[in-house]
């Protein structure tokens, strides 16, 4: 074939000139949508804000948030995360606690897996994690002392040796007549153990005595009120210090609780250190001096404190809910600390379109029952996340109210983003100030069963007409429970012929004929599957389970998807089905559904397919309850698959994924929060110029994928030292290459310059990009 790349291998010798006189161009540093994020790696996208715990480690800070770490470094002057990218186990936190006398943070996770963070190295304690435990398991909080670790937890508390990093002891079944009791929190004074259970406070001797035998354990709570429950121990100038959920602050005198009331009545959480000793309450904290003196500091910054600790730098250091890591000093000057991040981890549905990704908070339950969920739109562009919510931004033309966000599409002909709201109606986001609210008051969207509440949005499209098409779940009879908002803003509305379930559907998506494919709800509806609309000529098709009634694998529908060749891809509870050649939907007879067949089983045979995303190389990647998968184009190849096993996923349970084209990056919303992998499969969107690549230059001890971007959608590569040698050749995938840094035997190549040249299929738009490689 006569192409430009052949062209450009001959007369190599005259494009070098040309090539070294454009060394601007050619080092392809075009940077719109490009992710910074190497090919094959994760970034875990935390809500660093909601802050729930705090350790002063001199000079570092330690914030835990709801799902994830970071620290502050008081000489940078800088936050750092922490995420199982680096070597965290886990990332949902229950408590952390910070030893001076070995250097050690303990982290514990929801889980009861502990991890030991000691200067760059991990170690991982599972002991508590394996252990079978009849009842809830749970680390509530941790003690440190002598360099032991007294962990509180649901069942008693176990010691653990921070130097031999080893569970030495636990303490169970210390209620009366050897119960088992929750310990919320422990400390010691003296020669004694105090624990705050759910049977009150317990106190023992630590020496001469068998901790594990709960007769040697002797209650303590004259004087506490009865509603009183102890959260937190602080021990200060020799006096223990308990602190309440709702009853303030009480001191131990002799054997007798004495509550504290200058240290406040509300929510109290207690700390001691530096010779401070703090109060959290409800929206401030009480800090009680070495002089004895007493100060209440207060700041807008602190909206919801949970727990706070003084440092030997003489700042209170808060865990705030909203702000996250929070610095206080004594004058009351607030500063808050926390990496770029999305507001919540509660996420229903992710979605990229322009180059951004959008989350979306809220949605409903397995039985369509909202959440009532006002967390909002999670804007991700350009590395960083933006907020928007009704708590953030609270005038009504902006955000409120907007509930239960469920779905949402781009439209190119109004610029705009379309939201689907269950409870809320449609919201035509422009961003702030640029946005209006569709409902039942302004326009034929229906109020769910009839009665007063919200309008129930479930699924948008768009159209190649720039009209936006709005599934409505109302549950009425003989109403539309389909609306299309046409550019004009005007508003027309369908019922399904013969369809009984018209006005209890889910999805929607256009294939490339402008037929509406429609999920049927799986909850409270006469039939199961799919129908297939076509308003033009007002015809109706349902598809549904069974040879010759449309060879779903099962009738519950999660998903739909459209790939780049246009076949509809549907995700059900138990597996997966693709409908070729849409186009003929209502001329075959039977229309039925192809099983992929992987190892001779149905493709994801007896899993739950919640979500399917379509990459630049027509890949599938598919969300299931067991992680996140990736399958050839025609779904018979397995490529990959992830889990919290052998990748960074906050959870298994995956709950939508996403493609951000441009930079090839998938996102992954779990129950638990989410998650990007870099993919290396775009596609260039707009004509291609020359190539992006990263990481360039290429480092001696780098180890991972070389990807070169923007190139030609499935372009031939080539790849030529500087003399013309050629290395390697490949095709892209979609608009993107990822090579190893190897030639075709498969050494590593030398340290040099190298040429990446490539063109599509036709020969056109020919690009030269150079490679830096170091020795």
């Amino acid at each position: 074939m006569k192409s430009i790349l052949l062209l450009q291998l001959k007369k190599l010798p005259v494009l070098l000139q040309l090539v070294l006189g454009l060394s601007g161009l050619l080092w392809g540093q075009r940077v719109l949508a490009q992710s910074r994020l190497p090919l094959g790696s994760w970034q875990l996208h935390v809500p660093y804000q909601q802050g729930k715990a705090v350790a002063y480690a001199g000079d570092k800070v330690y914030l835990a948030a709801q799902q994830g770490l970071f620290y502050y470094d008081k000489e940078f002057n800088a936050t750092q995360p922490i995420t199982k990218t680096d070597g965290l186990h886990e990332q949902q936190i229950s408590a952390i606690q910070y030893d001076e006398a070995t250097g050690t943070l303990i982290i514990a996770y929801k889980s009861t897996s502990i991890d030991l963070l000691r200067g760059n190295e991990i170690s991982n304690i599972s002991d508590i994690y394996r252990k079978a435990i009849s009842g809830p398991k749970a680390i509530n909080s941790i003690l440190v002392h002598n360099k032991l670790a007294y962990l509180s937890c649901s069942f008693g508390v176990v010691v653990l040796d921070l130097q031999q990093l080893e569970v030495r002891e636990t303490y169970s079944n210390l209620g009366p007549g050897g119960t088992a009791v929750n310990v919320q929190a422990a400390a010691i004074r003296n020669d004694s153990l105090y624990l705050a259970t759910g049977a009150g406070i317990l106190a023992a001797q630590l020496s001469g005595t068998n901790l594990q035998d709960f007769r040697s354990w002797n209650p303590l709570n004259n004087g506490l009120a009865a509603a009183a429950q102890v959260n937190s121990f602080a021990i200060y100038n020799q006096v223990l210090y308990a602190g309440t959920n709702a009853q303030g602050v009480y001191a131990l005198s002799s054997k007798q609780w004495e509550p504290v009331a200058t240290l406040g009545t509300a929510m109290a959480n207690v700390s001691a250190g530096a010779g401070y000793l703090v109060v959290t309450g409800a929206s401030s904290v009480t800090v009680l001096q070495p002089d004895g003196k007493r100060v209440t500091l207060a700041s807008d910054l602190l909206k919801s404190p949970q727990a706070a600790v003084a440092g030997a730098d003489g700042k209170v250091w808060v865990a705030d809910a909203s702000h996250g890591l929070v610095r206080l000093d004594l004058n009351g000057n607030a500063t808050a600390f926390a990496p770029n991040g999305p507001f919540a981890s509660d996420v229903f549905r992710v979605y990229a379109a322009a180059g951004k990704v959008y989350a979306l908070s809220g949605g409903y339950d397995q039985n369509y029952l909202p959440l009532g969920n006002r967390n909002g739109i999670y804007e991700y562009a350009s590395g960083t996340w933006q907020n928007y919510n009704s708590f953030l931004y609270p005038e009504p033309k902006d955000l409120a109210p907007a509930t239960d966000l469920v779905d949402a599409v781009y439209n190119p002909g109004t610029g705009k983003l379309y939201i689907g709201s269950y409870g809320n109606g449609l919201l035509a986001w422009g961003g702030l100030k640029q946005n209006k609210r569709y409902d039942k008051t302004n326009s034929p969207l229906l109020a769910s069963n009839g009665t007063a509440d919200g309008v129930r949005i479930t699924g948008v499209a768009v159209d190649q007409d720039a009209n936006v098409w709005v599934v409505d779940r109302n549950q009425l009879p003989k109403v539309p429970g389909l609306h299309v908002l046409h550019p004009d803003a005007t508003w027309q509305s369908f019922t399904l012929p013969g369809v009984p379930d018209g006005t209890n559907l889910e999805q929607v998506l256009v294939d490339d004929f402008g037929v509406k494919w429609l999920s049927i709800a799986r909850y409270r509806n006469t039939r199961t599957g799919l129908v297939v609309f076509d308003e033009k000529e007002n015809r109706v098709r349902t598809l549904s389970v069974g040879e010759g009634n449309g060879g779903l694998p099962d009738g519950a529908v999660y998903s739909i998807a459209k790939d780049l060749m246009g076949y509809i891809w549907v995700g059900t509870g138990n597996g997966v089905g693709v409908y070729y050649n849409p186009g003929f939907v209502f001329e075959t007879q039977p229309y039925d559904a192809r099983i992929p067949i992987i190892a001779r089983r149905p493709l994801l045979d007896g899993q739950v397919v919640r979500s399917i995303a379509v990459d630049g190389a027509n890949r599938k990647w598919m969300g299931t309850d067991n992680g996140l998968w990736l399958f050839s184009p025609d779904g018979d190849e397995l490529i990959r698959h992830f889990t919290t096993q052998n990748s960074p996923l906050p959870s298994d349970k995956v709950q939508s994924v996403t493609v951000e084209h441009q930079s090839g990056e998938v996102f992954v919303a779990t129950d638990a929060g989410i998650a990007s992998y870099r993919a290396e499969a775009t596609i260039t969107e707009n004509p291609p110029a020359c190539a992006y690549v990263f990481p360039n230059p290429v480092r001696r001890d780098y180890t991972g994928m070389v990807g070169v971007s923007g190139l030609p959608n499935n372009a031939d590569v080539r790849i030529t030292d500087i003399t013309g040698t050629l290395v390697y050749k490949t095709h892209a995938t979609g608009g993107t290459l990822a090579w190893d840094v190897r030639d075709y035997n498969g050494k590593r190549v030398k340290a040099g310059v190298y040429l990446v040249m490539s063109s599509d299929g036709k020969g056109g738009h020919a690009c030269i990009t150079k490679i830096a490689v170091l020795e």
